[in-house]
């Protein structure tokens, strides 16, 4: 494990363990699931807060999913770090698990002080500071200049929170929600984050051979999905850092001998100047780097996926979410199943590698627009097709339609996961045909010559061939 034989840290990040065993992705700006795909997910929300800690304290970042660490030796990590402030991710899959680890460190030392933060925590704020004694602090949105001031303030002795934007606390078993704190308009501001204290080398994506990590251009994202968390964090408010920012994280990701990353946004190639900019710089510099991205269909062109094929861009992860026109109207996505068959095509024309998103389950769903989303998923060139269950993340236009038309079958929180089973009933299609129709998708889709030559093509390792094994078993099964 990476810096075990540190003793004692001034501040401790940590991603919990799982509560099953099982994979689970979180992030500052995800509302987190299960990881049937087996993604290990690189924890750079806790890299970016890392990098905000003052130069005379000391910070540590502990993944406990890619460090595969359970709870008993998490609690004997805390005794023997004595940190004197924590920070951890909180996601709704797996919310109580996660909390958990404030009971935890306030048993070994009730003066470390708590802190969280995500799309859960600011959604449900009040809520979760309320019935969780243990947790002093929440920063609300965008959480870096919240917590680096709350640092300063603490360590300045002067415990004046009111004036700290962002910040929701607890007095005398009163929430105190101070003023929102304005979004980051030049996210050049902000420091790289410290890709050196992740265990790089324990992350995992599909037909990615060797240490990544994740690299963030942009924030936000100006379409208005209904099931996405983006609006909940973000507001929609697309802000891309500069292409020389960008720049000096890739040369610093290189130094650690980092070769593969992804471009990790909410919609990457919202703004086509920056990004064909930004991929001839890359080649200028020959970084040569391997590299993947998420977009949607209706923000590329074949020029823009030139430019990114020429820099290093293997696959793109498209939300391409249903093949059921009424289904992607109804959610809000504002793309048609034309755009949809003209960019995947073209993007498979260029030689870029498609990973297709698609969610079973949305408002509008029947048996008979998920026979037209696996038809459409089997039409398309998609080497890796991910079918997620469609969950209300609180915060969500999604989830408030759904509680409101009384279609949820579960008030627990962990119930409420793309990775797992539906947890909607809907009066024309019940979660049990849901889940059924994620598992006939599939099926239908990988059991074909054509994806199975896909997926070979593209393995590069044994822990490839492990991982797509492990993931069928999980997805098929």
């Amino acid at each position: 494990m990476q810096n075990q034989n540190q003793k004692q840290v001034d501040i401790l990040l940590i991603n919990p363990p799982s509560p099953d065993n099982s994979i689970i992705i979180r992030d500052f700006n995800r509302s987190g699931r299960t990881s049937k795909e087996r993604i290990v997910w690189p924890q750079i929300s806790l890299a970016y807060l890392a990098a905000m800690v003052p130069e005379n304290l000391t910070v540590e970042i502990i993944d406990c999913i890619a460090e595969n660490i359970k709870w008993p030796e998490l609690t004997d990590i805390l005794k023997k770090k004595k940190p004197r402030y924590l920070a951890s991710q909180v996601i709704t899959s797996t919310l109580h698990n996660d909390l958990k680890i404030f009971q935890e460190i306030k048993k070994i030392n009730p003066k470390t002080i708590t802190m969280t933060m995500g799309p859960h925590a600011t959604a449900l704020t009040e809520k979760t500071l309320l019935e969780n004694s243990e947790l002093d602090f929440i920063f609300t949105y965008e959480p870096e200049k919240t917590f680096a001031e709350l640092i300063t303030n603490i360590e300045n002795s002067k415990n004046n929170f009111q004036s700290i934007k962002g910040l929701a606390y607890k007095e005398n078993d009163e929430v105190i929600m101070n003023e929102k704190r304005d979004y980051i308009i030049n996210l050049d501001e902000l420091p790289i984050p410290r890709h050196d204290l992740l265990p790089l080398k324990k992350y995992v994506f599909p037909f990615m051979a060797s240490s990544f990590t994740f690299v963030v251009p942009s924030r936000g994202c100006p379409f208005p999905c209904t099931f996405c968390r983006q609006p909940v964090m973000w507001a929609k408010k697309f802000r891309s850092r500069s292409v020389e920012s960008i720049l000096k994280e890739l040369k610093f990701i290189k130094n650690l001998g980092i070769n593969e990353f992804i471009f990790q946004s909410d919609t990457f190639t919202v703004d086509k100047n920056i990004v064909i900019d930004l991929c001839k710089k890359m080649i200028d510099e020959k970084l040569n780097f391997k590299w993947s991205t998420n977009s949607r269909v209706d923000t590329v062109d074949e020029e823009m996926l030139a430019w990114m094929k020429k820099a290093g861009c293997w696959m793109i992860a498209f939300g391409i979410e249903s093949g059921s026109q009424k289904v992607l109207d109804k959610a809000k996505k504002g793309i048609t199943l034309e755009q949809i068959r003209t960019t995947i095509n073209l993007t498979d024309k260029i030689g870029i590698k498609i990973y297709g998103y698609f969610i079973i389950g949305l408002i509008k769903e029947t048996k008979e627009t998920i026979r037209e989303t696996i038809n459409l998923a089997k039409e398309l060139p998609i080497t890796f097709a991910i079918f997620h269950t469609a969950a209300p993340y609180p915060g969500t236009e999604f989830y408030e339609e759904v509680k409101k038309n009384g279609w949820l079958t579960s008030e627990k929180w962990e119930d409420i996961n793309q990775g797992t089973t539906a947890p909607i009933n809907y009066p024309n299609l019940s979660s049990k045909e849901i889940n059924k129709g994620i598992k006939k998708a599939y099926r239908k889709f990988y059991f074909r010559p054509k994806a199975v030559i896909r997926i070979l093509k593209s393995l590069k390792n044994i822990r490839d061939i492990n991982g797509i094994i492990k993931a069928a078993i999980n997805q098929l099964f």
